[in-house]
């Protein structure tokens, strides 16, 4: 996929958000994200109903989802990748397509979502905002990107 295609088929601005899956997950999938992200020395924070925490422990932040919004922000390059902790089989996170200015950014994403795929041994996939069902690139573990 080449710049042009990405901006007009992914990363357009029609003012909603794109979401990113990472695919048949479990709570412990929680902890590799937090050890890629500090291994890699890749800044986030984690917020309880807004207020930052230093709370790590995927067990006990669950606990506490269920009288708060636990949410985290991954800070990558210039580009913010947010979620929020919920149980299932899937994590979601969401991207600005505004943030995806430049071919560079395209490459950082990308990258981003290679590595941490093949860290996790899981596949992500880069969809419209709240739709799963119209992928708009998938990323494998083995490294092969569609």
């Amino acid at each position: 996929m080449n710049y042009d295609e990405a901006i007009n088929e992914v990363f357009f601005k029609d003012g909603s958000l794109r979401d990113i899956y990472i695919l048949d997950t479990d709570i412990q999938v929680w902890a590799l994200i937090f050890d890629y992200l500090e291994s890699n020395e890749i800044n986030y924070r984690v917020t309880i109903d807004g207020l930052i925490t230093r709370i790590r422990d995927i067990a006990e932040l669950l606990r506490i989802k269920k009288e708060a919004c636990i949410g985290i922000t991954i800070e990558y390059s210039e580009i913010d990748i947010c979620g929020y902790f919920y149980e299932g089989s899937v994590i979601e996170f969401d991207i600005s397509p505004i943030q995806i200015d430049s071919e560079k950014k395209i490459d950082i994403l990308m990258n981003f979502l290679k590595s941490l795929s093949r860290k996790l041994n899981k596949t992500i996939i880069i969809t419209p905002e709240m739709t799963m069902e119209e992928v708009l690139v998938r990323v494998e573990p083995k490294g092969k990107l569609n």
